[in-house]
Formats: structure tokens, sequence, C-alpha cells
């Protein structure tokens, strides 16, 4: 029987299996509560305080470590020591050999790349046609992918329509980002009169099956100009004597951190925001599709106060984006914090009755 690869599968014991390999090929000593830390983005020291075991993920690094160090060992036996502590014990590698389990990593990333081919040839119904036709131009996996759509052997599709305004230069404006190149186009807001922008690409973003591409402009506000592609009219135009202006390290993960969708609005700030959720369907349905990453349960579902219901924490900035997808939810959702807020979606609810109010 041939031996299990140990880097091969996916999820969370492949992803500790990698972090703990590369970690002990630095020749230090490396303990459950390092890989730990690393994977989970938490300080060195952290669980010098906290335990390991309250952590998510924290039984697949229990069944990942001893794997590495047992196909270390059978490969090249007397290459792991230990630090001789029962508490707090690590491990380091001590092999002449610089990557042991070479060939087997090399085996996976060859069949990870097919794998992905394969993905990419089924994600066709997934990706905007002109995205998948533009990376994947004059290859097998095009020709294939075509045949077995006019066969009628597509196996994935998306629910958001693709076939979208300018959805044609979703694959313009991303090699732009990745060769730096500067670019000019007309674009016209709704309702308002067409202009030029001299703009630098350098972030796309999908939001509610739009595609927005942000970039710095010859236009107020100068930094992070948002410009839904479906607003561009015209040509595309490449501009080669202007130096293209780069994004600063980590500024679009930021400038997105506290927002649900694309939009800042003036003068808010981020807040706690407290969402009481009127039944159990509704509360469970959150938890697992929170509404923005810091979504965090404050209040589990049950009887409080006579009444039923639990309660979510979002911290966060209000912009349209979130009250619309509060208002999604109707009546089972109720904002509970800030007032600010509160009073916000009551006058678009106010409206709302209004118009189908019979005493217009």
């Amino acid at each position: 029987m041939p031996t299990k690869n140990i880097f091969a599968g996916f999820g969370v014991r492949s992803e500790f299996v990698n972090l703990i390999y590369m970690e002990l090929m630095k020749r230090d000593f490396v303990s459950y509560a390092d890989v730990l830390a690393l994977y989970c983005g938490r300080p060195k020291d952290y669980y010098d305080k906290m335990a390991c075991n309250k952590e998510p993920g924290y039984g697949e690094l229990k069944k990942a470590f001893p794997e590495v160090l047992k196909a270390l060992e059978k490969i090249c036996p007397g290459c792991i020591k230990d630090n001789g502590k029962n508490k707090g014990k690590a491990y380091k590698y001590i092999g002449k050999d610089e990557d042991p389990l070479s060939e087997e990593r090399k085996a996976v990333v060859q069949k990870s790349v097919e794998d992905y081919v394969a993905f990419c040839k089924a994600s066709a119904g997934i990706m905007p046609a002109s995205w998948f036709s533009s990376f994947f131009e004059n290859t097998q996996v095009l020709l294939d992918t075509n045949r077995e759509s006019k066969d009628g052997e597509m196996r994935i599709c998306s629910g958001a329509e693709q076939n979208l305004t300018n959805i044609d230069l979703l694959p313009v404006f991303y090699k732009a980002i990745a060769n730096k190149q500067v670019l000019r186009f007309d674009y016209q807001r709704f309702g308002q009169e067409s202009f030029t922008l001299v703009f630098h690409p350098q972030f796309l973003k999908e939001y509610n099956g739009r595609w927005f591409v942000f970039g710095d402009a010859n236009r107020e506000p100068y930094q992070a100009y948002n410009v839904p592609l479906d607003r561009i009219v015209g040509e595309v135009s490449e501009v080669n004597d202007v130096e293209y202006i780069p994004a600063p390290k980590g500024f679009y993960q930021e400038f997105f951190s506290n927002i649900i969708g694309v939009t800042h609005e003036k003068d808010v700030k981020v807040e706690d925001v407290i969402i009481r959720t009127k039944t159990e369907y509704q509360h469970g349905l959150l938890l697992t599709k929170p509404l923005h990453h810091s979504q965090e349960e404050v209040l589990p579902y049950g009887e409080h106060d006579g009444q039923w219901y639990g309660e979510v924490k979002l911290t966060i900035e209000s912009n349209r984006e979130l009250r619309g997808r509060i208002l999604l939810f109707g009546e089972n959702l109720e904002v509970i914090s800030p007032q600010s807020l509160r009073e916000q979606l009551r006058d678009i609810i106010k409206r709302q009755m209004m118009q189908y109010s019979d005493e217009k």
C-alpha cells in the first residue's frame, strides 16, 4: 500500500500541515502554540495566558502536528529533537536535508494545478465570459469549455447575472493593475454629463452583482476613486506619459475592512451596531451567513424578559449598503443601537409605507 502524502487534501488540516512543515524547516523549536498563533494571526506569546484548545481548528492542529513529525522521522530517522518539556513542548528539525519532503510537496502542487485547471473549466458558468476567455485565450481549456457548454455538459453556474454592461472591461482593468498602466476613459454618472478620467486602476471589487474599479484619479476624490464598470462610456485607452500611482500596501484591505459594499459616507465613524433577531431561524441564518466579518453573537436566541430574541453586534460604519442589507430581512431584524441608524431605517420604512398607502 502506497504511503499517504501528508500534503494531499484540503481544508484546515492541510493548511496546518504546510505551516508546521515550513516552521520546522527554519530549524527553530516549534510548539503547537507557535503554529496556532501564526494561523490565527495572534502575537507569538498569546497562548502563554490563553488556552489553545479554545481556538477553532485546534483539533485539526493536534492531528496535523504528529503527522508531520512522523513523516519526517520516516524519511530521515533522528531528525526531530524536542525541548524536553511536558508543558510547552516544542520540536526542532535537525536533519541534513534542507527540504526532506520536497518530492511530496511537488506532487501535491502538480495535482493542485491540474485540479485548478479542471475547476476553471467548470467555473465558466460562474466567471463572466469575457474574463474566462481573456485568460484562457487560444488554449485547449477554452476550446474544451466552449465545447462542453454547447453540449450541455456544464456542472456549475452562478445565480448572479454575468452579462452586465461593460463586463468585458474586467480583464482590461485587471491587466492594467498588474502592469501598473494608467488608463483614460469617459465616465458618466446616472443622469449626468460624461467627463474624462485619467485613472490609475488599483483594485477591483464585486458587490451585489456589480463590478467596481478603484484607483487614483485626476478628479476629486483623488485617492480610492470609485468607478462602476457599467458607467464607462466609449473606449478605454492607455496613457503612457503619466507615471502610475500604486496604492499603499494594504490600503484597500483597510479601506473595506469597516464597511459593507463599497461606500464610505461623509463624517461617518466606526461604531457598534446591535441587531436583534426575532426568530430562531433568522438568528441561525445570521450566524451562518454573517452580515460583516466583525459580527459576533452577544445574546443567544432565547427568552429574555418575557420575549424571544437574540442579538448580534457589528463593529462597522453605517452606509447605504448596510441599511439595504438590514431592510432585506424585513420584520425579522431590528436595530437596537445606535439611535441614529434606527432613525434612518424608520424614515426609510415610513416613506415605503406612504408609497403603499391607499390615502395618497
